[in-house]
């Protein structure tokens, strides 16, 4: 799938969980957080073209790919905190000896991108936010939450995969072969837990907007035309953030580096470098 050689390793937080990330390339550092129900592979489609002028780093968040999956707990002692995304994030970061990087977050992954941006923002040379929600998630997109977790307790996280990538979100996209791959890569070293943890920082969390003016780096917002719920988002993230550029891509929805890749390429590779 890719050309560039990827060197593996493990990253330990300040508790203790495990983290796995990959490194490809040279260059200045830029860390690729990934989404809701995949692990690092998903930017495999990218690796060649994200390695090419920089050290790409992506990682596996808790709970996900061959990352440590603590258990899931109700309550203050939870495991899967916003806060917890962002200290995986600089538990690799130090691991790997870099003081500042480029970091693009996905969907899931725009909490771990926040998280470490405003508690460490002058360790972010660059920040992409890609397909994101800083304010807590519209009503609809809870409900549905809601009936993803009804499938993952009563069927277990196999069904939930199903479910959770039939929704309007992926329309069209579980027909195509590499994706269905990608997909049944991640569900296969999937957790219940861990995919419980992972969705509540997701949906459940607070919104993060009242912290969003301690970031004064360069940011590109990514939005899809189609993805409704995203848009006005979008113009908040950009008005709220003092150096934000807003990028509407036409013709794609949420999963945009997977319905035009190259676009999605492009306007990444033309901010960071």
């Amino acid at each position: 799938m890719y050309k560039v050689n990827v060197k593996h390793g493990i990253a330990k937080t300040n508790t203790g969980v495990r983290i796995a990330y990959q490194r490809s390339g040279d260059g200045p550092a830029f860390v690729c957080c990934h989404a809701m129900a995949c692990d690092n592979r998903m930017y495999d489609p990218h690796r060649d073209v994200f390695s090419e002028n920089h050290t790409l780093i992506t990682f596996d968040q808790r709970g996900s790919g061959n990352s440590d999956h603590p258990p899931f707990n109700e309550g203050p002692d939870c495991l899967y905190t916003v806060d917890t995304f962002g200290e995986d994030l600089k538990a690799v970061l130090d691991e790997l000896g870099i003081e500042r990087a480029s970091i693009l977050g996905f969907s899931m992954g725009v909490v771990s991108a926040l998280s470490f941006s405003t508690k460490y923002p002058d360790r972010v040379e660059r920040l992409i936010l890609v397909s994101a929600m800083a304010s807590r998630l519209p009503q609809p997109i809870i409900d549905r939450a809601r009936l993803v977790e009804k499938v993952l307790d009563t069927k277990g996280v196999n069904a939930t995969y199903e479910f959770y990538y039939s929704g309007a979100l992926f329309e069209g996209l579980m027909e195509r072969r590499e994706f269905q791959e990608q997909v049944a890569l991640a569900r296969s070293i999937a957790t219940p837990h861990g995919f419980k943890g992972c969705f509540r920082v997701t949906i459940d969390r607070q919104s993060l907007v009242d912290q969003l003016n301690v970031i004064q780096c360069p940011t590109l917002i990514l939005v899809g035309e189609n993805d409704s719920h995203y848009l006005a988002e979008a113009e908040l993230l950009e008005r709220t953030i003092s150096k934000a550029n807003r990028v509407v891509v036409p013709g794609v929805g949420h999963p945009m580096s997977a319905q035009n890749p190259r676009r999605f390429e492009e306007e990444i590779m033309a901010f960071v470098s």
